[in-house]
């Protein structure tokens, strides 16, 4: 599985790196932002909090792999306010994401991908009213766990700060039981 994931990732110029899981930082503070709704999205998607359940059942999910790979990819800005740029580079590893996710369903071993923001897949979330349209392609944020990406990106020789008018947009893919 990891050639694979590599080989996607390199093919669609990704940076990235080897993590060991039991490395990543969780903050309470970054996690608590989310029902601060600093994103607007509290209460309001799947993918978030409070509809993604207990956080530290998440956080010991992914303590339970033996590898991850985190990946990034660098947006170019016209201006630091280029909103619809930064949109658009959110939207391009989401859609690899899911795409990644996907081709990955075709092997046996188990993995578990954090996303760069929260799902985004429907243009309105169903949430509370209906369930997910797509609870399998549902992806939810490193941040809604409260990992701490400026400092696990860093720990790991990537950048997190590219420099003026870019944005880096940050995933991570969880694979390989700790148990064998």
């Amino acid at each position: 599985m990891r050639d694979f994931i590599e080989k996607f990732l390199k093919q669609n110029d990704y940076n990235f790196q080897i993590v060991d899981p039991q490395t990543i930082v969780f903050r309470d503070e970054y996690a608590q932002k989310c029902a601060m709704n600093y994103c607007g999205r509290y209460n309001r998607s799947w993918s978030c909090p409070s509809a993604i359940g207990d956080v530290n059942l998440l956080r010991k999910k992914v303590l339970s792999f033996k590898h991850a790979i985190l990946y990034s990819k660098i947006t170019e800005l016209e201006d630091p306010y280029d909103v619809e740029s930064m949109d658009k580079g959110r939207n391009n590893i989401m859609n690899d994401t899911l795409n990644l996710l996907e081709l990955l369903k075709n092997y046996s071993e188990r993995f578990y991908i954090l996303s760069a923001g929260s799902c985004s897949i429907c243009s309105k979330c169903t949430y509370p009213d209906l369930p997910c349209r797509f609870p399998a392609r549902m992806l939810i944020s490193l941040e809604a766990l409260g990992i701490d990406v400026a400092l696990l990106a860093k720990n790991n020789d990537m950048k997190y700060y590219n420099g003026v008018n870019t944005v880096t947009y940050f995933s991570i893919v969880f694979f390989g039981d700790r148990n064998e």
